[in-house]
């Protein structure tokens, strides 16, 4: 039997800026190995792939298009892989497939269907086969019976619809308790020699044997933990390294240092190769001694999920971390040169002010460390079906405007439908009511990419001024975007200098640091373009260069950045600093700043909307004020701050 396997769809970044996982679904070329193994034939088609390439619109169309697909490449029968925050795309896509061909089974597996295996099959009568958990034992059996034309009453791990309609649950498929039992994953599925890869993933394990109220994981990969063993794991890098030239690797387990003596026993097997790894773990998993070996061994980066900076929180979610261990932990991969990324959460239902603070003064504390080896992430919370908060709090879901980095956008009125129709099936795209305002929460995991973004130092000034605490900054920054009413609800880099500026006044060098990473924020947005060839003419028109930013009245900001230390928490030592005038130009990809006269500010700001030379020059004698010289304003555009005005072909900002 052909099967067509359907990778997921998924991005981050939103419509206008879509940003794509390239990595191969793991869960797939494992399938597709052990339905080669079996007999039959399966491929993989990425959707990603498509979006990236432009054969898929990124609209209300694409579920057609992507349908038209799946149904012109001839195979047998159709499988569906789909997390939570994508659910609604894979839905509306299988019922294109279903009417294009009416008779071709179509079969959905991954966490989001295993948890909700009966909810989907009677909800949407698209999907015909619902293979749950880990499908590897189940997906050749129900290919077999479904080429046989034989019913599947057999097979375990399957849930389906029989022929009377009746939706039948099968006994649960046995756990893989040793995965080097599997086949190695079919990487051949995807054409990695033209993805571009600079690493890839590597399956390392699967299961956790924690409790979080707010994680599936368990759920769908059980608590029974288990490791490749060293042997199969640096046996699978070699032939990724031999085949496609590989020599990074991220490891796949969301736990990998769980078991001490099997990493300890990995470290030992691909010491020496000039590996270079990846992997997650939990804080209270590693110490000293494990860090050097992994370090010894090629590990280079580290995610550790700590989820919350609040005690009470670390306990009512059972993530039951020693937030102690936060600092100490950083403190040790820095010295090992080891990166690391540390992720929390808020939005949990029982979160009070004062744990939201709590996180996210851990959040800047963890980005902000001094080695800069750790990049903190914030995210909101999204229900999980399958989780004890979402036995808990079901009867309290609200589903509003906001998309998630996480979840799949809603292109119209009959994506809004469909999730409006079934709460419980897309909860992924709800929220749980919580104490805290839903606005607040929103605006507050919306601000951290753009702290993120700034300079190390840009972010440490601004939290300075704010008691050295994070949530202060975030906090005054919300109050301040409340009051200005809906046009400040996102924030960004602009609306944050305007907010120091009204804040603090616009003398005080946190409003001159703002200002400045504004500006700068701007000129790295740009797309780089050639400058135009011209000639001194006075009747050429002429503009401010679109890689150039005027900054009247502001500190010297690189000298405040260096100096974070003699500004204190609340800058007084430089309040007196005298200000300047400024230009910022990029070229060449790096942006200078040049201290200018007010004559030159004066000059510059007159081009800011397309003039001629001559007409500036009869301006300003006809008020009695001297005019620059040609020379001077050949000398502007020679550096690149003025440009000519006809030259707006191209996009400045990308």
């Amino acid at each position: 039997m052909k099967l067509l396997l359907v990778d997921n769809l998924l991005f981050e970044g939103g419509i206008d800026a879509p940003v794509f996982d390239p990595q191969p679904h793991l869960g797939l070329m494992s399938l597709v190995a052990v339905a080669r193994d079996a007999g039959h034939t399966a491929t993989i088609l990425n959707p990603r792939q498509l979006l990236r390439d432009g054969a898929l619109p990124l609209n209300d169309s694409l579920y057609v298009t992507l349908a038209r697909r799946i149904a012109e490449a001839g195979a047998d029968a159709v499988g569906f892989t789909a997390l939570g925050c994508n659910i609604h795309c894979v839905v509306r896509t299988a019922e294109a497939v279903r009417r294009m061909i009416p008779d071709h089974p179509i079969l959905l597996g991954g966490p989001h269907a295993t948890i909700l295996h009966r909810e989907l099959l009677d909800a949407f009568s698209c999907f015909d086969v619902v293979a749950r958990h880990e499908a590897e034992t189940s997906l050749p059996l129900a290919l077999d019976a479904l080429e046989a034309g034989s019913p599947l009453t057999s097979v375990p791990g399957v849930t389906f619809r029989s022929a009377g309609g009746a939706i039948v649950e099968n006994a649960p498929a046995r756990i893989i308790e040793d995965l080097d039992t599997l086949p190695v994953p079919d990487y051949e599925a995807y054409p990695l020699a033209e993805m571009r890869l600079d690493q890839i993933r590597v399956e390392a394990g699967r299961g956790c044997p924690f409790s979080c109220t707010f994680c599936s994981t368990a759920s769908f990969f059980g608590r029974l933990y288990r490791l490749k063993s060293a042997t199969r794991l640096v046996s699978e890098m070699d032939m990724l390294a031999e085949r496609h030239g590989f020599s990074r690797f991220k490891l796949n387990h969301d736990l990998f240092t769980v078991n001490r003596k099997m990493v300890l026993a990995f470290c030992e097997a691909v010491g020496g190769r000039g590996y270079e790894w990846s992997c997650s773990a939990r804080m209270d998993c590693v110490d000293a001694q494990l860090l050097e070996a992994m370090a010894k061994a090629g590990c280079r980066d580290i995610y550790f999920g700590v989820e919350a900076g609040s005690i009470k929180m670390q306990e009512l979610t059972k993530k039951r971390l020693d937030i102690g261990l936060i600092l100490p932990t950083l403190t040790e991969t820095e010295r090992l040169s080891i990166r690391s990324t540390t992720s929390f959460i808020t939005g949990y239902p029982e979160e009070e002010k004062e744990d939201l603070d709590a996180t996210l003064d851990a959040v800047g504390e963890a980005h902000l460390r001094a080695g800069a080896l750790n990049e903190s992430q914030l995210h909101l919370l999204t229900p999980e079906p399958g989780t004890e908060l979402m036995v808990r709090h079901s009867a309290s879901l609200h589903l509003d405007a906001h998309v998630s980095e996480f979840n799949f956008p809603r292109f119209g009125p009959e994506d809004d439908a469909l999730l409006r129709g079934h709460p419980t099936i897309f909860p992924n795209h709800y929220h749980f009511e919580t104490r805290i305002p839903r606005a607040r929460l929103v605006f507050t995991t919306d601000l951290w990419p753009v702290l993120y973004a700034l300079d190390r130092r840009v972010l440490g000034f601004l939290i300075a001024w704010h008691e050295g605490r994070l949530s202060r900054l975030a906090e005054g920054f919300y109050e301040w975007a409340r009051r200005q009413g809906p046009a400040a609800a996102r924030p960004c880099v602009e609306s944050l200098a305007v907010y120091a500026v009204q804040r603090f006044g616009a003398q005080a060098p946190v409003s001159s640091v703002a200002r400045f990473a504004a500006l700068l924020a701007s000129l790295t947005r740009l797309v780089p373009r050639a400058m135009a060839p011209w000639g001194l003419d006075a009747h050429t028109p002429l503009r401010l260069s679109h890689s150039a930013r005027l900054l009247p009245d502001c500190h010297d900001v690189p000298a405040l950045l260096g100096d974070l230390a003699v500004s204190g928490p609340n800058g007084a030592a430089l309040a007196s600093e005298p200000v300047s005038d400024w230009l910022l130009l990029r070229r060449d990809g790096q942006v200078r700043l040049f201290a200018v006269s007010a004559e030159t500010l004066d000059l510059l700001g007159m081009f800011t909307a397309p003039a001629r030379y001559c007409d500036i020059v009869r301006a300003r004698l006809s008020k009695e004020r001297p005019a620059a010289a040609p020379e001077d304003v050949a000398a502007l555009v020679a550096m690149g701050a003025l440009e000519l005005a006809s030259d707006n072909a191209r996009t400045d900002v990308a």
